[in-house]
């Protein structure tokens, strides 16, 4: 009799001690769930975080007879160490200029050969985003306007027998300006520019001859 009550109160232990464990390993699964919906939610918080740099907003870009081309930035801009300019044209070539100034809103480009009237992008490397650590690429188009761009001489007339008077198509600019002439034969004649306009240019040439071609370079 007491070897029966023994073993009842064995399996009455044995019994009690499942029903004790049992919701213990179901708590513990829960929680891993809950441990790891929290791990997704901290992922999509961090994927959210590295969203993609806003890009600086530019102002006005303008060009100067000194071939000055000026951005101005809508809010102060922050530089790297790796800030480069590149100008293209619009067939996509690009067109050699380096950066000569810079300041927290404005950025200053030397270039030349910029034709006046013609499009133009403009792409800036190594300017932090808006409110970011990262760098952004800066692209603008614009149109160059004031740029000294190529002269075509127009009508080419003769006064007082030894001056050659050559009228520009457009307003023309000069730095070291030279002039050669040359004869029917190809001889080189004695000429030099006596006077300089934005509309054109006087040219003395020695010998020169009524009835005779004489190229001008």
């Amino acid at each position: 009799m007491k070897k029966r009550n023994l073993k009842g109160i064995a399996a009455g232990v044995l019994a009690l001690t499942m029903m004790v464990s049992a919701p213990t390993v179901a708590f513990a699964q829960d929680g891993g769930v809950a441990a790891y919906t929290q791990t997704q939610a901290a992922k999509k918080t961090e994927t959210v975080k590295k969203a993609k740099p806003k890009a600086q907003e530019v102002g006005k870009v303008t060009c100067t007879s000194a071939g000055k081309v000026n951005i101005s930035f809508k809010q102060k801009v922050t530089y790297t160490d790796a800030l480069k300019a590149v100008i293209k044209d619009e067939d996509g070539k690009e067109i050699f200029c380096k950066i000569s100034k810079k300041n927290k809103s404005l950025l200053t480009v030397s270039v030349s050969g910029l034709v006046k009237g013609q499009k133009y992008t403009l792409v800036i490397e190594g300017i932090l985003g808006k409110d970011s650590t990262e760098a952004v690429v800066v692209n603008k188009v614009f149109t160059a306007k004031g740029m000294k761009t190529q002269s075509k001489v127009g009508k080419a007339s003769v006064e007082k027998k030894k001056f050659l008077v050559l009228k520009m198509k457009s307003s023309a600019y000069y730095k070291d300006a030279t002039v050669t002439v040359k004869d029917a034969d190809g001889k080189i004649c004695d000429a030099k520019i006596v006077k300089k306009a934005k509309g054109n240019v006087k040219v003395q040439i020695t010998g020169m001859k009524k009835g005779i071609n004489n190229p001008i370079g």
